[in-house]
């Protein structure tokens, strides 16, 4: 008798912690289902905003907020990648329309700092190459810091010489800097010369 209650209560206590687990798991996936869908629905948000020429900081911050937390509790889906890609491309559109310097730095930063991140966690990423790029055009076009800038866009070249923006690089490097004047005389120049 005692060995039925035993075998009856083992018996239980299994079907009661696969249920839990199952339950676990389907919470889980339903949560990371919510925490997907409320990412796609901020970015079809941002996409329409930017087809009437619109711009919400609110929602492009919250993109980035929301787009934290997914890489936190789901770093090995392979969306997060995605997300944190477009989340530094959220931030640099973020920087160049910001409203002081302080904000533009910030987004800056955090741009940056969402490309590094997938360089360093994720250096399988596809486009793994445009972060490289894309930090050097934050450094060029929005902070105007033009040693950085040079830097980035010289490391792009050498770590991806066959590539075909390479040519579009290469012209940012040796106007690096210049004034639109300064552009214009060299071109002016070349034109003479042939």
């Amino acid at each position: 008798m005692k060995n039925k209650l035993l075998l009856c209560l083992c018996v239980f206590l299994l079907l009661f912690l696969t249920n839990c687990k199952k339950h676990s798991k389907n919470l889980f996936i339903q949560e990371k289902g919510k925490s997907q869908t409320s990412l796609l629905y901020l970015l079809q948000q941002i996409d329409s905003l930017g087809i009437i020429g619109e711009y919400d900081p609110n929602i492009l911050n919250l993109y980035i907020e929301k787009t934290e937390n997914f890489k936190t509790n789901y770093p090995e889906d392979p969306f997060t990648v995605e997300y944190l890609y477009k989340a530094g491309l959220v931030a640099m559109t973020l920087a160049k329309n910001a409203a002081d310097v302080e904000e533009k730095e910030l987004s800056c930063k955090k741009a940056i700092s969402l490309f590094d991140e997938i360089q360093l966690i994720y250096p399988e990423f596809v486009g793994i190459k445009n972060c490289l790029l894309n930090k050097g055009i934050i450094y060029y076009e929005i902070l105007k810091d033009y040693e950085n800038a040079e830097i980035l866009y010289r490391e792009y070249i050498a770590r991806y010489p066959a590539d075909t923006i390479n040519a579009g690089v290469d012209s940012y490097l040796q106007y690096l800097g210049k004034s639109p004047e300064d552009i214009i005389g060299e071109i002016e120049k070349i034109k003479v010369k042939k």
